[in-house]
């Protein structure tokens, strides 16, 4: 029992530091469920819920960056049983987080689709809209890939991350058409 305790005990300074980036990770969860719980009391006032669930966002985005960092971490500078553990308890934070935030992700991407629709349909075109939607539609492609991809997000999803880019990539020729991107850098990569 000491040994096994001894082997899933992190030894090296890169070892403490997956082990700490996994507990800031855990940390964050739990703001998250905090926040969920605000939008789930349905007699706090407006405002209140819109700041949480807008705050709900961001820390969702902190989360995946820092899932990110720890897969890294992980796979890079642990071993053995400690590294089994650690990825569990990864694992099961990514479960319960796409149970969580998969509603809100949905409404974001379709939030940005409806955007992106809309301004193509009615040829209306605001400065540099195009660069806008394609960060905010990168930082959700790079999150969903953190928690497993768009297809834990239901049978449409794909479909709609497809329709998406389309729209965002069509949007981008007719800006860099009329020389609103001319001097703007490449677009971060979406997938």
């Amino acid at each position: 029992m000491v040994e096994q305790r001894a082997a899933m005990a992190p030894t090296t300074a890169e070892e403490r530091q997956a082990m700490a980036t996994v507990t800031a990770t855990r940390e964050v969860y739990g703001e998250i469920q905090a926040l969920a719980e605000i939008l789930r009391e349905t007699w706090r006032p407006q405002p209140q819920r819109v700041d949480a669930k807008h705050a709900l966002l961001h820390a969702s985005e902190r989360l995946c960056n820092l899932m990110s960092l720890a897969l890294y971490q992980l796979e890079n500078n642990t071993s053995g049983q400690l590294q089994e553990r650690l990825k569990g308890e990864l694992d099961d934070l990514k479960n319960r987080l796409m149970a969580m935030s998969a509603k809100l992700m949905v409404e974001k991407l379709e939030k940005i689709d409806k955007r992106a629709e809309e301004v193509l349909r009615e040829r209306d075109y605001p400065l540099g809209l195009a660069g806008k939607l394609d960060v905010a539609f990168a930082n959700l492609m790079a999150n969903l890939k953190v928690l497993g991809g768009p297809e834990r997000l239901g049978d449409r999803v794909p479909e709609l991350v497809a329709k998406t880019e389309t729209d965002l990539q069509s949007l981008s020729e007719i800006e860099k058409k009329l020389g609103v991107m001319v001097d703007l850098p490449t677009p971060k990569k979406r997938r």
